[in-house]
């Protein structure tokens, strides 16, 4: 008897996983891969394990239960020779002692070991037809069983052979009864997710390919274009537009678009959409021509009834990307995982594409700058050679002017000299006998005066020429400053007596002694005392004052009763020329140096100068020196 061949199962497309668009062959699904091994023939296929077992199970049981059988009718036949042999002994005992009474117990014993012989014999019948039986009925349940295991085993491992092989569009029938269904059911199942497992990988694999496809460097977004398609044959979404930031302008545009026309979106707009979402943000088509018309997006075919889907592109929590899907009807699930799968990828690639633009402005602002300081760079070498040449003619003016100044110095010193000592002699000759008019004496003594005058403004104006080209040298030496002060006070003694002013000097406690240059200190002394003199109405009060200052050097001040300065003009006394009355119908005679050249001289000593002075109060001119090192006990 042999079994039934099998009949094929039927095949269900009913997975409960989702699939990708199109079912098997079409847009999402893989292309077949020529190296996997194709599923062997079921019928070359050998009996399932659980066959063989229930075979070496009834073996087993048949062998036991025969064994058994065996061992009952030994023991039975046993039993009936042992009945036998002892109806003989029995009878030789009667034979031996004859008795009426144990002639009975005889007869009796022998009737009851018939008795038990015959039922032995019987049992071991009775339990060899039962065993018959259940042989029968295990030949009969293994038979059935494994009729009943062995065609759904059989279609299980052929659909795992497929799954195996990567054919998983056959499904198991799974309206079996009991286990068989759950099997059924797990099996599809397992094939359904496996199928859009490497359905995904494809997708993400032609996506990648898209992306990184050799695209012009000036053509930003270009390389988004073929990534757009791979999506619509993903997602079966006739229109897609992909947006990214333009930091140049503050606004989202959209570089790359399919199937519609876009406009470019405010940040308001984007931000309002989106917010803080990370997944696909979904719209059925009753609430997708709101968000729609908030878009400016226009599909390039019939409107239709649309749903809509946002997929926010973000890198490291920040939004760098924004995906538009335009889709007939409602998203499936398929496209919406599709959508989200390809989120990361895309993310990745608007920031790189956004970090090459990036790149390329810094390129064009550097080159650009570079440019600019090239240009600058040019302009700096025509102004140093223009520079140049004014030092080399103020370098030639320079030597002309100390030569100038020193052929008239020496041109004009030497007649004044003679003017001076001429006009001094003239004054002192005169006698009783030979007497000066007093218009005589006046003439004389006005060319005295103005012979000294012209004398004092050209060396002022050598000294500063001589600072200017730093060829001024200071004898510097220790001096004691009170010294100094009462030499210079009375210098001026006779000037003061002609304005008929009163001068104060006050030297420091205790003595100070400075480092400075006798006859250059003079000269700033005389200069600051004449001009207190001359800008000081008669008798006026005169002060020269030396004390320490904070940082222990020796700070000297002028203090007049005079006409005072005005704040305004306090900055220009100590430019060269400058006067404050410049009126020819001015007052006070000078040139404008004394100032200036004692400023440069107390700055040559390493001091500072300065004044104090209120308009119709008098004013305070000081200046500071450095203390000379104290000398050692052994010096």
């Amino acid at each position: 008897m042999t079994a039934p061949v099998p009949a094929p199962a039927p095949a269900s497309l009913a997975p409960p996983a989702p699939t990708a668009p199109g079912g098997p062959g079409g847009p999402g699904a893989p292309a077949p891969d020529a190296s996997r091994p194709e599923a062997p023939a079921a019928p070359g296929r050998r009996t399932p394990s659980i066959s063989r077992a229930f075979a070496v199970a009834f073996l087993v049981i048949a062998a036991a239960l025969v064994a058994g059988r065996v061992a009952t009718w030994v023991s039975a036949r046993r039993t009936q020779a042992n009945m036998i042999e002892l109806t003989d002994r029995l009878e030789r005992l009667e034979r031996f002692s004859p008795s009426p009474a144990l002639k009975a117990d005889v007869a009796a014993m022998q009737e009851l070991a018939a008795e038990v012989g015959d039922d032995a014999i019987q049992a071991a019948w009775q339990t060899t037809i039962i065993f018959a039986a259940v042989l029968v009925a295990l030949a009969v349940a293994l038979w059935y069983n494994r009729r009943r295991l062995e065609q759904p085993f059989a279609h299980v491992l052929r659909a795992l052979a497929r799954a195996e092989a990567g054919q998983y569009g056959e499904r198991l029938d799974e309206d079996q009864p009991e286990e068989f269904g759950m099997i059924a059911r797990g099996v599809n199942r397992m094939a359904a997710a496996l199928g859009w497992r490497e359905r995904i990988q494809e997708q993400t694999a032609r996506l990648l390919t898209a992306l990184n496809a050799p695209h012009q460097p000036n053509a930003p977004g270009e390389g988004f274009g073929p990534a757009l398609g791979v999506l619509a044959g993903a997602t079966s979404a006739p229109t897609l537009a992909l947006y990214q930031p333009q930091y140049d302008t503050n606004e989202w545009a959209a570089t790359a678009v399919l199937g519609a026309t876009t406009r470019p979106l405010a940040r308001d707009v984007v931000r309002e959409l989106v917010a803080d979402a990370t997944d696909v943000i979904q719209y059925d088509a009753a609430a997708a021509g709101a968000v729609r018309g908030r878009l400016q997006l226009a599909p390039a075919g019939p409107g239709g009834d649309r749903g809509l889907a946002l997929v926010p592109l973000r890198s490291r929590d920040r939004l760098v990307g924004l995906l538009v899907a335009l889709v007939d009807g409602e998203l499936s699930a398929d496209a919406r995982a599709a959508l989200a799968h390809a989120a990361p990828n895309l993310a990745i690639a608007c920031e790189r594409d956004s970090a090459h633009q990036h790149t390329r402005r810094l390129a064009v602002q550097l080159r650009q700058s570079a440019q600019l300081l090239e240009s600058q760079n040019t302009k700096l070498a025509e102004q140093h050679r223009e520079v140049s040449r004014l030092n080399s003619a103020l370098d030639q003016a320079s030597r002309l002017k100390d030569q100038f100044l020193a052929n008239v110095s020496h041109e004009l010193r030497t007649p004044l000299n003679s003017v001076i000592g001429f006009s001094d002699l003239l004054v002192t000759m005169a006698s009783a006998e030979s007497p000066l008019t007093d218009t005589q004496r006046d003439y004389l003594e006005t060319i005295s005066r103005n012979g000294r005058h012209l004398l004092e403004f050209i060396n002022e104006l050598l000294d500063l020429s001589k600072i200017a080209a730093g060829r001024l040298e200071l004898r510097l030496e220790a001096l004691e400053l009170e010294t100094v002060l009462r030499e210079a006070a009375d210098s001026v003694r006779a000037q003061l007596e002609a304005h008929n002013h009163r001068l104060a000097v006050e030297p420091p406690e205790p003595p100070v002694v400075v480092t400075a240059d006798r006859g250059r200190l003079r000269q700033v002394l005389l200069n600051l005392l004449s001009n207190a003199i001359k800008f000081t109405t008669d008798g006026g009060r005169i002060t020269l004052r030396a004390r320490l200052d904070a940082s222990g050097g020796a700070r000297i001040a002028v203090t007049d009763t005079g006409i005072g300065i005005a704040p305004a003009d306090q900055h220009r006394l100590f430019q060269e020329f400058v006067q404050l009355d410049a009126t020819p119908s001015r007052r006070y005679e000078g040139t404008g140096l004394g100032l200036a050249l004692s400023k440069r001289l107390v700055e040559l000593h390493g001091g500072t100068i300065g004044l104090e002075s209120q308009l119709g109060q008098g004013s305070t001119f000081w200046f500071t020196l450095p203390r000379a090192a104290p000398r050692s006990q052994g010096a």
